[in-house]
């Protein structure tokens, strides 16, 4: 692992928890994606998981049955805002039902 100095692994981590992605954290800090996820391991960074096809239908049957963003942010052990998001990327209306 390429070492970089407590200083760029601290921008590292907040970076990450601010949102920016692996990718875009090793093209800002000259490093490879491999070596900025380890140095985010290092520092012990909850790393955020992709969001998989699976979940997504689980997310949209759900959702399409009534069931709260809540519900389903506790089904799938995902933040509510992550939910709320993948659900209102999709191809469907998400206005409440009624």
């Amino acid at each position: 692992m390429k070492q970089v100095t407590p200083l760029v692994q601290e921008q590292l981590a907040a970076d990450y928890r601010a949102g920016l992605g692996i990718y875009e954290l090793a093209r800002k800090h000259g490093l490879h994606r491999y070596t900025v996820s380890q140095h985010l391991a290092a520092a012990g960074v909850v790393m955020r998981r992709t969001i998989t096809d699976k979940e997504k239908a689980k997310a949209r049957e759900l959702f399409e049955s009534g069931t709260t963003y809540a519900e389903i942010s506790r089904q799938l052990k995902r933040d509510p805002a992550t939910v709320k998001k993948m659900i209102q990327s999709q191809d469907f209306d998400p206005s409440p039902r009624g």
